[in-house]
């Protein structure tokens, strides 16, 4: 009877003995978290309201050899751009309250990936497709720097066990602020004799060697979410370390606001027909995975 006492008394003051132990760790936290981001490829794809080189009154004033193609604006024309994926740069701060196993928390976030792999560009439709043939002798482009600034609201479950390791799992939802560092350069043939976009040897001297050149840095913002998994070691009654995985997603494409291009075939960006010439940059490759060293302290 007394061994079956004694027991007891064990049993209720281990109970007791973890119970002020959760108890000691709920409350208000603040944390940080310091890694890697791993991007995917990026696929850019860029569409502009530009008119066919015959139609560009800077370069052909009179409007020689156009046959009535300038008499209307043409569709606009499209190309794409792909850049491979990259390692880059995450970090974040929290604050947050835990109660029991549930934490809720608000998150910022950063990540940045130096992607800089221009690559060949690829012509969307028949008028680029065109140009390409007649005249270019270079195209390429894609993403530099890719930023994301990020605010998200969490809720985490932890999953207790018995020892001082705590996995975790959770998901959040909020808002990002995503700038890519932009370019695009498309150059014409400097041998006049190679372009055949005009017959007149005057306009074939005067559109040879030009560029078009975009650099710019584009920006949205887009509402998103993430998903979050890790294991936390408690090093202190409050005081955590762990490892960290987030996999933030955007709901939709980022979308650019339209911007003029820096040189139009080496002119400003119009063609002398009452408006400029504007470009607009879309990706939907705006999630990334983050693994990341995090802290924690309960306050």
């Amino acid at each position: 009877m007394q061994n079956k006492w004694l027991s007891g008394l064990a049993i209720a003051a281990g109970a007791l003995l973890v119970a002020s132990e959760l108890a000691a760790q709920d409350g208000l936290y603040i944390g940080s978290e310091l890694g890697a981001a791993f991007a995917p490829s990026m696929r850019l794809v860029g569409v502009d309201n530009d008119w066919g080189t015959r139609c560009d009154k800077l370069i052909n004033p009179d409007g020689l050899e156009t046959s009535g193609e300038c008499d209307a604006q043409p569709p606009p024309t499209e190309w794409t751009n792909e850049s491979r994926g990259v390692r880059g740069f995450a970090a974040g701060f929290t604050l947050g309250y835990r109660l029991g196993r549930w934490r809720a928390e608000v998150q910022y976030g950063y990540r940045g990936a130096p992607h800089y792999d221009y690559a060949p560009t690829q012509i969307g439709d028949a008028v680029t497709e065109e140009k390409a043939e007649q005249e270019l002798e270079r195209a390429i482009g894609g993403a530099g720097h890719v930023r994301v600034h990020g605010v998200f609201a969490n809720l985490a479950l932890d999953l207790r066990t018995n020892s001082r390791l705590t996995p975790y799992v959770g998901v959040g939802g909020g808002v990002a602020r995503m700038s890519i560092d932009y370019f695009s350069l498309w150059k014409r043939n400097g041998d006049p004799s190679l372009i055949t976009t005009f017959e007149d040897a005057a306009l074939r001297a005067k559109l040879a060697g030009t560029t078009t050149l975009g650099a710019t840095v584009l920006n949205d913002t887009m509402f998103g979410f993430q998903v979050l998994a890790g294991l936390d070691y408690r090093a202190a009654d409050r005081f955590t370390v762990g490892l960290k995985l987030t996999r933030p997603a955007m709901i939709g494409a980022f979308e650019s606001k339209p911007h003029e291009w820096d040189q139009l075939r080496s002119h400003d960006s119009t063609v002398g027909r009452g408006s400029r010439i504007v470009y607009t940059v879309e990706t939907r490759d705006t999630g990334a995975y983050n693994f990341t060293v995090s802290l924690r302290f309960t306050l």
